[in-house]
């Protein structure tokens, strides 16, 4: 697409307004979640990190199901379903105050909530062809989203406990539902309109198929792809503290769950920002060393936090990982998107996302046991150092095959 052609607000609003919504609930659980787990299940500190892990376990195996139903039916009905029965499930949480309760939960709704994301994602890929404009655009909106949400329901939980916190996120999950209604119809191609005949045919139209798995991992082969897979694991070594004792750690330093929610708003407000800023930066560094500068940016922004306790130093170090989260999402989205046709696009969203929910679900668990054994400050930074040491390791490899970057 070039990009002198500006796709009509009539396609991009929905786009964005549902992003808005969806792409900031698991930045939104990072608040909620482990303090539920810590405080009111009194959870140990590997066992929150089952629990914060266990809400990537479908995500991890059926993430691809889901990128094959979008590309079959498209987003639009996938996250009208899936947002209802997600929204639903957060706001019963509190009201099965029990570890193996709250494991299903977590279980259901990271499904439901990550293939929808999976789906907002494809839609840039098949409405707007990648481009980095729109897909900067697209993250600003969830990061906007995110810097609303984390505040909003910290407050929520700091004022009205947990049956508020967990009823104000699962509103906020229904608003993305709603907001899918407004999403065209055919997003995806003729493969959209034949599911929808066989789905009335037969319940095995939407069952999953070994035949998605292979073609989904087959587009590894692609370099470019190799790459935001790559990628995408190594940035969840940051991604993957945040989720889970990011919050604890500022608990037990003394801080309330309403500022845990500021910081980790002040870190989607930014990355809002700086995911506006994708274009001209674009223009003057090739996009696949820029990805890994702001992975790395990412990653140490939240390793080095327990170096801090001071507000303002606390809020420094977290922008810096929100301008490289802001920064390298849309810029993964965008290398990908263009490396498939548009039939691919909902799966090769589904890879990535497949491998990022399956670092999230480790990292937790792996900073739980380093944090039993070595202590919680220790975890942070044997953490954030392998992150690192990954990161570099890829570099090397983009170094010595960039040739294959700069031709496609």
């Amino acid at each position: 697409m070039s990009s002198e052609t500006e796709l009509s607000w009539r396609v991009q609003a929905p786009v964005y307004g549902t992003a808005f919504f969806v792409g900031n609930l698991f930045a939104m659980s990072h608040v909620v979640i482990p303090l539920w787990a810590a405080i009111e299940l009194e959870a140990s500190l590997l066992m929150v990190g089952v629990i914060v892990a266990s809400r990537q376990l479908l995500p991890v195996t059926m993430s691809i199901h889901g990128g094959a139903l979008l590309d079959r039916f498209g987003p639009r009905s996938v996250i009208l379903t899936l947002g209802l029965i997600g929204g639903l499930c957060t706001i019963s949480v509190p009201h099965a105050p029990f570890i193996w309760a709250t494991i299903m939960f977590q279980i259901v709704i990271g499904f439901c909530e990550t293939t929808n994301w999976i789906g907002v994602q494809s839609a840039v890929g098949t409405l707007m062809k990648g481009e980095p404009k729109y897909a900067g655009r697209m993250v600003a909106f969830a990061r906007a989203g995110g810097f609303f949400g984390p505040i909003l329901i910290g407050l929520a939980y700091e004022s009205f406990g947990p049956g508020g916190g967990f009823l104000f996120f699962g509103l906020w999950a229904l608003c993305g539902t709603a907001g899918a209604v407004f999403l065209p119809r055919h997003v995806s191609q003729s493969e959209a309109e034949v599911g929808r005949r066989s789905v009335r045919k037969s319940a095995a139209a939407v069952m999953p198929r070994l035949s998605d798995y292979h073609e989904t991992f087959r587009l590894l082969v692609l370099p470019a792809v190799a790459l935001v897979i790559a990628a995408t694991f190594m940035r969840q070594t940051g991604s993957g503290v945040q989720s889970s004792f990011y919050g604890v750690w500022l608990k037990e330093i003394g801080y309330t769950a309403g500022f845990i929610g500021v910081l980790i708003g002040i870190s989607n407000g930014v990355s809002a920002l700086s995911a506006l800023t994708i274009g001209p930066l674009t223009r003057r560094i090739a996009d696949y060393w820029l990805l890994i500068l702001m992975i790395g940016c990412a990653i140490v922004g939240i390793a080095v936090t327990p170096l801090f306790d001071e507000a303002v130093l606390l809020a420094i170090a977290i922008s810096v990982r929100g301008i490289g989260q802001g920064l390298n999402l849309p810029l993964m989205m965008s290398i990908a998107s263009r490396a498939v046709a548009r039939h691919l696009q909902g799966r090769v969203a589904a890879l990535r996302i497949t491998f990022n929910r399956f670092g999230s679900a480790l990292v937790p668990v792996i900073m739980g046991a380093v944090a039993e054994a070595v202590g919680l400050e220790n975890a942070f930074y044997i953490v954030g150092g392998t992150g690192v040491l990954l990161l570099c390791g890829l570099s090397v490899w983009v170094w010595q095959t960039q040739d294959q970057f700069d031709r496609g």
